[in-house]
């Protein structure tokens, strides 16, 4: 989903509106070695998929659902990698909003990569390593440090078992 459509929510007990998102790391093991999914923004910025929380839905479903829309791959939530807090202007007649991103944890289950059109250029598994270097935004490249720190210390497949 596009998230100059995201529309601010209200936390609750709170009057500030905030944008959330939701997305993550998804992985897979190929020929021995740790791959996650990256996805090229038309302005050429690698980044991790997310997209908005739907109203009622759960971060972690949310997570899931961008996943597979941006990346054509179905994965589950294996662990939390934490939030991204930052300020966002949503349009030119608004002011900055506060935005959080909560980031997971994925297996992949299953699907093709490929990318969403309507957002991104093109999606790729690439060595987690690689994706560390790759990624545009310094935020996501410590969610990214978090997930290697979590499957470096546990065998893939037994991570969030």
């Amino acid at each position: 989903m596009a998230e100059a459509a995201d529309q601010p929510a209200v936390a609750a007990g709170s009057e500030e509106p905030f944008l959330e998102s939701s997305g993550g790391v998804i992985y897979r093991q190929k020929n021995g070695q740790i791959q996650v999914a990256v996805v090229q923004t038309q302005r050429g910025a690698w980044v991790l998929p997310k997209g908005a929380v739907e109203p009622g839905e759960a971060p972690k479903d949310a997570a899931v659902r961008e996943v597979l829309e941006e990346t054509g791959i179905v994965g589950e939530v294996v662990d939390d990698l934490g939030e991204i807090r930052y300020e966002v202007r949503p349009d030119l007649w608004t002011g900055f909003v506060p935005k959080v991103v909560h980031q997971y944890l994925l297996r992949s289950t299953g699907g093709s990569i490929r990318p969403d059109p309507a957002e991104h250029v093109e999606a790729r598994w690439v060595a987690m390593q690689d994706a560390v270097r790759m990624l545009h935004h310094v935020n996501e490249r410590t969610i990214m440090l978090r997930a290697e720190d979590l499957l470096s210390r546990q065998s893939p497949e037994n991570v969030g078992a």
